[in-house]
């Protein structure tokens, strides 16, 4: 292997898994499990302490992955995206070269930025969960929420647009962005030269150790530091005493919501059964490993 920062990126929606999937690559020799980087770069910008210490017990300044990141945090503050990611990639260059940085940031928008700065040293895995679980967990958060807040910030930002949505149920809302955004994203990704596969979050729960190995062996994982080195991801998951091991979530199959994600799943069935049931090894001709 060389000694150039490699990153396998998690592209997914938010609520379908990505920590999970991250923390459990963190397993595998030579993987180190990020979290989503892109927030972790724009919380050591800011000059107030990180709210959190590190998964690996550590502060930020002190843990032995994040801590040359922290050291340099007064250049972040005036970066623009693309050159937060390039400063990160000159670090994990001279300090981490030999492992496989997994990324869970998410966003489209965001692994292009790290495309930009590390070009042929990416590979992306595509994570997507069933419609019915997704909007299941999404509709229960929001439930959590100060609506009326978040509308007003939406409707403040973008009028006309923030007031057709507001019309609107949020379980056809979430439908709508489950489909448009995963759609996006394996377009993207069919149109690049990017390595990359596709897994639904069910699969990837059945499948567990094997397609973890074949997720890191598509990063061109080998040599170096492994581990879980997290500042921002799903707290609820971090944070939980359950085990960290892969689960299906089913919750959304005994949910009083039930009937709703019943009927929401019939206009989108067969993208769902492509997307999430049966993507399992669907990977870009020759992405055998990022490293070919």
């Amino acid at each position: 292997m060389g000694t150039v920062a490699r990153y396998l990126y998690i592209l997914s929606l938010e609520r379908s898994g990505s920590t999970p999937l991250a923390w459990n690559l963190g397993t595998q020799p030579g993987v180190i499990a990020l979290g989503e980087v892109e927030r972790t770069l724009a919380l050591l910008a800011r000059p107030t302490e990180m709210p959190r210490p590190c998964t690996c017990g550590a502060d930020a300044q002190d843990c032995p992955v994040w801590a040359p990141v922290a050291a340099r945090r007064g250049e972040l503050a005036g970066l623009s995206l693309i050159e937060r990611y390039r400063l990160l990639d000159t670090v994990m260059d001279g300090h981490l070269g030999d492992s496989l940085l997994v990324d869970a940031s998410k966003s489209l928008d965001i692994l292009q930025a790290l495309q930009a700065v590390a070009a042929h040293r990416v590979a992306a895995v595509h994570l997507v969960k069933d419609v019915r679980s997704y909007l299941d967990s999404t509709l229960g958060r929001m439930a959590t929420m100060d609506g009326e807040r978040l509308w007003a910030e939406q409707i403040a930002a973008r009028p006309l647009r923030g007031r057709l949505r507001r019309a609107m149920p949020q379980s056809l809302i979430y439908l709508a962005r489950w489909a448009r955004r995963n759609r996006e994203m394996e377009q993207a990704l069919h149109a690049g030269a990017m390595p990359w596969a596709r897994i639904g979050y069910d699969a990837l729960c059945d499948e567990g150790e094997a397609a973890l190995a074949r997720l890191a062996a598509l990063g061109g994982a080998g040599g170096g530091m492994s581990g879980q080195h997290i500042l921002f991801g799903s707290f609820a998951y971090l944070d939980s005493d359950r085990p960290k091991a892969l689960q299906r979530d089913m919750r959304w199959r005994d949910s009083p919501r039930r009937r709703l994600l019943d009927l929401a799943h019939l206009p989108v069935a067969g993208l769902n059964a492509r997307l999430a049931r049966e993507a399992g090894h669907d990977v870009s001709p020759g992405a055998r490993s990022i490293t070919t």
